[in-house]
């Protein structure tokens, strides 16, 4: 598995996973190239099988905080349980990470698979809500969560002691 960053060229093949998957595509304005944003797509023996992308987002809106969050994340269905989700989620925490000290992420309440994924990075959660940057909740609520950088956990570990 290669993961590298994405390019305007790779628009078909990420959304061809995005059908697989039963999401929607994704823009061309996407792939535009910025500090503040990064896409990255997983490809093995010479094809994209999965995409995931980062962003930071400015202003905070309607409890949500400013800050980076990680973005939508899709693996092709015949490529799930590989650990391409983790890999993918590793180098888009680990961007945020060179970044700033904070990174968001969230997802629907019942959807077991992130929820269990993204622990591994030490995500807490921050709140439930049925909207969030324009996302909507599939049942009640999507749930907000941080994760602060290792060494800063250290340091305020060591803080309260």
């Amino acid at each position: 598995m290669i993961i590298r960053p994405a390019s305007a060229d790779d628009l078909a093949d990420i959304n061809a996973v995005h059908e697989a998957c039963g999401r929607r595509a994704w823009d061309p304005a996407v792939l535009d190239h910025s500090d503040d944003r990064l896409v990255v797509v997983a490809v093995v023996d010479g094809k994209i099988v999965a995409a995931a992308k980062t962003h930071h987002q400015s202003t905070p809106e309607g409890g949500a905080p400013q800050g980076y969050y990680l973005g939508g994340l899709a693996v092709h269905p015949s490529h799930r349980r590989e650990g391409i989700g983790l890999a993918l989620t590793r180098v888009r925490v680990e961007w945020v990470w060179a970044r700033a000290d904070t990174v968001h992420y969230f997802t629907d309440e019942d959807n077991i698979a992130s929820l269990q994924m993204h622990a591994a990075f030490g995500f807490e959660e921050i709140a439930r809500l049925p909207t969030i940057l324009g996302a909507q909740a599939n049942r009640e609520h999507l749930v907000l969560f941080r994760a602060t950088r290792p060494g800063d956990r250290r340091a305020r570990a060591t803080d309260r002691t």
